[in-house]
This record gives structure tokens, sequence and C-alpha cells, in this order.
């Protein structure tokens, strides 16, 4: 199956506990969204492809997995995830100074002086700081989001400020269980200012626990992983074990050494996911697809129709076209 048409599979299996899970908020404002645009509105020949799409929420048994780790973490035996500290009972997460370009911090948190944190201290803050957002989980090198839902943790600022930091901070790192062997570590990284301010309407970055109302399952990272609301899925560390406060000025996250740039937030753009092969002349042409909307935002969806070998020159936005 192409992943295109996987994406279409899973966006048509909505079900009734999605729904109920979401409350009545989320319904409410789903509704919304379907009721803007009347079926009776669309032409006869997009009625049958439009009847095909669903809601853009994922099902979380129908999101697409790209964990990382051999063997990888979440297909550990149950003994094995309580020996990682990978179940709510038994995580802890270390927050520490970079040995190597130390960030001065007056309190740090850690499972040698039993002061790490664990998930009962995470539920505490996330009693008075709890937040939710929509996110669409998607990956840097893979051209279908891998899923979207709705995300629910603690700001990640709320924890580093519990190991009092005083100066030389510049950067935050942070990566979570690799089987106990460091050319599987994968890290990631932010700019300190990034996870102490949020620019604009954008979310804070979390610790996540919850997705679509459930506790995070360990193929989606949990117990806890981090969520990063603008970025590529590479930034969302998952069964995070350790965070590293940093006076480093640079990234260093493992996707540094793919020529990729590590910073740059979603982007904006816009696939097919059904067009017919023939149509009749002068009738209506059906065509789906959806929008992955980035930092950038989107304000319309173009569609430019020409025959074959017409098409404009060195134009493919299609600036020049009807």
């Amino acid at each position: 199956m192409k992943p295109v048409e996987k994406f279409l599979e899973v966006h048509s299996q909505l079900t009734r506990r999605f729904f109920i899970g979401i409350g009545t908020v989320g319904l409410a404002s789903l509704a919304a969204r379907r009721a803007a645009v009347r079926a009776d509105e669309f032409a006869p020949e997009l009625i049958e492809s439009v009847s095909k799409l669903e809601s853009f929420m994922t099902p979380l048994d129908k999101f697409n997995d790209v964990s990382r780790g051999s063997p990888v973490p979440h297909s550990l035996t149950d003994e094995k995830r309580i020996e990682a500290g990978l179940t709510r009972e038994t995580w802890r997460l270390d927050v520490i100074s970079d040995p190597d370009h130390p960030a001065k911090i007056g309190h740090p948190l850690t499972m040698a002086n039993d002061t790490a944190l664990d998930f009962k201290g995470l539920m505490t803050l996330a009693d008075t700081c709890a937040v939710r957002f929509s996110k669409t989980m998607t990956c840097l090198n893979i051209g279908c989001p891998l899923g979207t839902g709705v995300w629910e943790g603690v700001p990640l600022r709320d924890v580093v400020w519990k190991t009092k930091p005083t100066e030389n901070l510049r950067r935050l790192f942070y990566y979570g269980f690799h089987n106990n062997e460091p050319k599987q570590m994968f890290r990631s990284s932010l700019p300190i200012g990034r996870v102490l301010e949020d620019p604009g309407d954008i979310p804070p970055v979390i610790l996540c626990y919850k997705l679509n109302g459930q506790w995070l399952s360990p193929e989606r990272g949990g117990p806890v992983r981090i969520v990063v609301p603008e970025a590529y899925g590479f930034k969302s560390i998952k069964w995070l074990t350790h965070l590293v406060l940093t006076n480093l000025a640079v990234a260093n996250d493992t996707y540094i050494d793919g020529n990729n740039d590590v910073d740059s937030p979603l982007k904006t753009f816009a696939a097919t996911l059904s067009m017919p092969k023939e149509v009749d002349s002068n009738r209506s042409i059906p065509v789906t697809g959806y929008a992955q909307v980035g930092i950038s935002g989107l304000s319309k969806v173009q569609v430019s129709v020409c025959l074959k070998g017409t098409e404009p020159p060195d134009d493919p936005m299609f600036l020049t076209a009807d």
C-alpha cells in the first residue's frame, strides 16, 4: 500500500470511542468544521470522493511508527521496561548541567542524589500547569504525516526552573532510553529561549504523558516524551530520560550529521489524496488532498488544469497559469 493510500485509509476509520474520548468541546469543534461545508454544496462528481474523507484526528492504533533502537524500546518485555524505567511507576528524569559546557544551576535533579523527577512529581506539576494542544507528528524525511492528535503535558520550562539556573545557560539538549548503548543514543536540542518563552500563539514545549486523553503508550514514546509543537518529529524525543542544560551555543542533535536543518520549523505543503485517471469532457473533476500547515500558515490551495505538455515553463507554482 502506498503511503498516501495508507494515510487516506487511516483517516477514514474514526471510531465512536475516539469521539467520546476527546470530549464535548473537541467534538463540537470537529462538528463545526464539518458543518462549514455541506454535502449538497459539492458538485455531484465530488460527493463520493469527499465521503471517504474524515476528521484529521488519528485513532491511537493507526499512528505510523518510525521508532529507533535495536531492540526498539517499545518492543521490550514488561519486565525489561520496568528495569529500564519505562513505566509510570519506575520512570525517572535526570536534569543536569552539561559537564563539557556547564550551565550554572543550583539544584540538579539526579537519580544518584535521589532528587530525579518521577512520574508522581510530574503529575503534581500537571495539577496546576498542564496544557493540551493538537499537533501533526511528521518526520523530516517522510512525505506523509505520521498522525495527528491532542497531546497533553507539562511545560518543559517548569521542570527547568526546578533546577534553579542562574547563568551560562544557552541551550538544552535531551535524550531518551537507548538500550544503554551510546551508539544508539538519539538526542535533540532547543535554544533555551524557546524553552522558556513561546513565540506568538505557539503552545509551549511539553513533557508529554497523554495522547488523545489516554496515557502515552510505549509505541508513542511513553511514559514521557518531549513534544515540540512547531517542529518535526525528531525534536520530540521518545522515552525521555535526560535533560542536559548547557552553555553550548549550537545545536548538537543526532540529525545534524545528516546534513539536516535541525532548527527548522514545520513547512507548509499540500498533497493530492485522490484524482480520477479519466474524466468525461465538460464534467467536474473531483480532486481531494490534504495540507500540512507549518509555521508560515496557509491561506489557500490552488489547482491548475492544462493539457499535458503545455505546462507553463519554469513556473512550478503556476503563477502564470489559469
